[in-house]
């Protein structure tokens, strides 16, 4: 993808982010910049340069209180709401996609489901302070992802991960589904300690963090907009990225992260690429 391909997408993500941060304010739901959108956002001021993504996450409550609000006042007619653990999309976090464009992913294209241009709506969990029984939830965590990945129809040419994918296809029925997700989400309505996103790509060390760095969270430059981050931002992005998080990273380092798309038009609906 060119420079300039990446410039119109972070243009219409720009659109979405504003609409989805008016929204969040409307109706008091507090989010916060998560991943690379975060490190953008403190070493760039916006979106990181040769990345096509934008992540935010909410704690358990205001996930709950999104997800209920957001299918009843979402502008419908310019934003699609994308749910979680559904037939159409079975990972375990959401998306609000924009009407009238093309986004399609490799391991998605064929499927019935909206293909548009969108953004991460993620929930952090509730964790244990002991490290032991925060692997197990963060695993747990793994193993759903793992089966729902394999729904979605992911690929990779790792014989580790195909292995994983078949083998959590033939072990994760419903009840055990339900078990899983029971347990990576029991602590949810209590007060803890540590918190953790426990569905994305990151390694077990680089998930959880002390709740203090949340505080009462701030807002940066993200662009032509202020966003929200967590309050000590800077502490959560070492433990995400490690210490020297403000470097510029390698050429070989930038071409780890590939774009998400496989087939992009920000001007027509996903639609009229369906038959292809």
């Amino acid at each position: 993808m060119t420079d300039e391909e990446l410039k119109k997408i972070h243009s219409k993500l720009l659109v979405i982010a504003e609409y989805f941060d008016t929204f969040c304010k409307e109706n008091e739901i507090e989010y916060y910049l998560m991943g690379g959108t975060a490190l953008g956002a403190i070493r760039h001021k916006g979106f990181i340069p040769w990345d096509d993504d934008y992540d935010t996450f909410m704690d358990y409550k205001n996930y709950q209180k999104f997800k209920r609000i957001v299918k009843e006042k979402l502008d419908t007619k310019q934003y699609y709401f994308q749910e979680e653990d559904t037939a159409e999309f079975p990972l375990f976090f959401s998306k609000i996609r924009m009407n009238g464009t093309t986004y399609i992913e490799k391991d998605s294209q064929g499927m019935d489901m909206h293909h548009g241009l969108f953004i991460d709506v993620m929930c952090l969990n509730n964790t244990y302070k002991n490290k032991k029984l925060r692997y197990l939830q963060y695993f747990a965590a793994r193993i759903l992802n793992a089966n729902a990945l394999g729904k979605k129809g992911y690929i990779t040419t790792s014989l580790k991960k195909k292995i994983a994918l078949s083998v959590t296809r033939l072990i994760v029925i419903k009840p055990v589904k339900k078990a899983l997700l029971r347990f990576v989400r029991r602590l949810n309505n209590k007060e803890t300690e540590y918190i953790g996103h426990f569905f994305g790509r990151a390694p077990f060390k680089r998930t959880s963090f002390k709740r203090t760095l949340i505080g009462k969270g701030k807002h940066v430059k993200f662009e032509k907009l202020n966003l929200p981050v967590f309050s000590d931002v800077d502490s959560y992005l070492t433990v995400r990225y490690g210490n020297r998080f403000m470097e510029m990273p390698s050429e070989e380092t930038k071409s780890l992260y590939p774009s998400h798309a496989h087939i992009v038009d920000l001007e027509q609906s996903y639609k009229n690429y369906m038959n292809d």
